[in-house]
């Protein structure tokens, strides 16, 4: 049975990040499984940097990407207003939508129209929901007029672990709505990897040593500030081992 699946993410290639890696492959996987695939997104690249490609359809690894021009200054509320014509005319032809994210404008948009036609929508938060760092009141705003409701009329919610499911249920969605689902990947990407010892020898750190790691991009909201102290105490135990 082909499927006629519209994913809907805030920002998507080339710009970067978790939400785009997930959209890109599974749109990809689920292309090659001969279901017709759509992700709608904004021409946003970075807070500061806009494609220049908004309201443009194209077709790429077997799926399509339809951009839309986001205002300037609502950069983190992602506000496209081009976008609500997109899903007065679209949403009644698909089967299924894929909600990428929480505190967005698509969303608000895409599940309205989605109920109205009677379309069920699945929300992935990837990490979202929390009201923690800026804007904290802003977000409970947005929880009380929109948010509350964009989670109860899922069909289903998706957590990435244990540890988000129970944030979906702090925020008052019923376990059997939430499905936890980590992240694929791409097993052949990691087909051809360095030899085991490769790092250590590449920056002289003999076999005796221990390392520490953290994996991810360095930006001011993932608030690496924070790991310094912790660091230094996991560090000291560590030597004492």
């Amino acid at each position: 049975m082909t499927l006629r699946i519209l994913q809907v993410v805030p920002y998507f290639c080339p710009a970067f990040g978790g939400p785009v890696s997930v959209v890109h492959n599974l749109s990809r996987e689920l292309g090659k499984r001969n279901h017709k695939v759509s992700v709608c997104t904004t021409d946003i690249q970075s807070p500061k940097v806009r494609l220049g490609i908004s309201d443009n359809h194209y077709y790429v690894n077997g799926f399509y990407v339809q951009y839309f021009k986001n205002v300037p200054g609502l950069s983190s509320f992602y506000f496209s207003p081009s976008m609500i014509q997109f899903a007065i005319k679209e949403v009644p032809k698909f089967d299924v939508i894929h909600l990428h994210g929480y505190r967005t404008f698509q969303n608000i948009v895409v599940a309205h129209y989605a109920k109205k036609y009677g379309v069920p929508y699945v929300l992935q938060a990837h990490g979202s929901l929390p009201r923690i760092m800026a804007w904290q009141r802003l977000k409970w705003i947005y929880d009380v007029l929109f948010g509350y409701r964009l989670l109860r009329d899922a069909s289903k919610v998706v957590a990435l672990s244990q540890v988000e499911a129970q944030q979906y249920k702090a925020m008052g969605v019923p376990e059997e709505k939430i499905a936890v689902i980590p992240n694929g990947i791409d097993s052949s990407e990691y087909a051809d990897l360095p030899p085991s010892g490769s790092f250590r020898k590449k920056f002289n750190i003999g076999e005796d040593k221990k390392i520490m790691l953290y994996l991810g991009i360095i930006l001011e909201n993932k608030s690496l500030v924070f790991l310094a102290e912790p660091f230094s105490i996991l560090w000291k135990k560590l030597e004492r081992i």
